[in-house]
């Protein structure tokens, strides 16, 4: 192939992953999938999601509660088994009314067994070989975009993890 050759190649294929990450990035993508969930029984939630529809789609998994401080209404599931640690869930609606708009899970240190940190280190670093490098790292602090989601992984220093997962638009 020539140079010239080669050069078109690259600039089609350039345009083909701009056109495309436009699309999926775009507010009107079809469903924004909380895609990094699937195979965790999460597949049915998507960022398009009001409460009342995610908490039908969990079926009982959680409950409604209500912050104190500003009012508003959040999903809370109890002990939920990801990566191979035990987290609890929070499912976040920015306002009443709103879409989803953050998952988080809190994973508290267990001080009684090391194997089950062993477990959660194995766990995010799987995460890390399923989602690539992150865009972004800060000392306990990793950060990356996957498709229409951005995740980040904050550890503590008494083994405390906090991943979030917000859409990317």
């Amino acid at each position: 192939m020539t140079r010239v050759g080669r050069a078109r190649l690259t600039m089609t294929l350039c345009r083909v992953v701009v056109v495309t990450g436009v699309f999926l990035l775009s507010p009107w993508a079809p469903s924004l999938r909380a895609e990094i969930f699937d195979g965790s029984g999460f597949q049915s939630i998507n960022w398009n999601m009001h409460i009342a529809d995610v908490e039908n789609s969990m079926r009982g998994q959680v409950a409604r509660v209500r912050n104190e401080h500003t009012g508003s209404e959040y999903l809370r599931g109890e002990r939920v088994e990801y990566l191979g640690c035990t987290y609890v869930l929070i499912l976040n609606f920015e306002n009443p009314g709103a879409t989803l708009s953050e998952i988080v899970l809190n994973h508290r240190r267990d001080s009684k067994t090391d194997a089950t940190e062993r477990s959660c280190r194995d766990g995010l670093s799987s995460l890390t070989v399923r989602i690539g490098h992150p865009i972004s790292t800060d000392r306990s602090v990793r950060v990356w975009r996957v498709n229409a989601t951005t995740i980040t992984v904050m550890e503590g220093r008494l083994g405390e993890i906090q991943i979030r997962y917000k859409p990317a638009y």
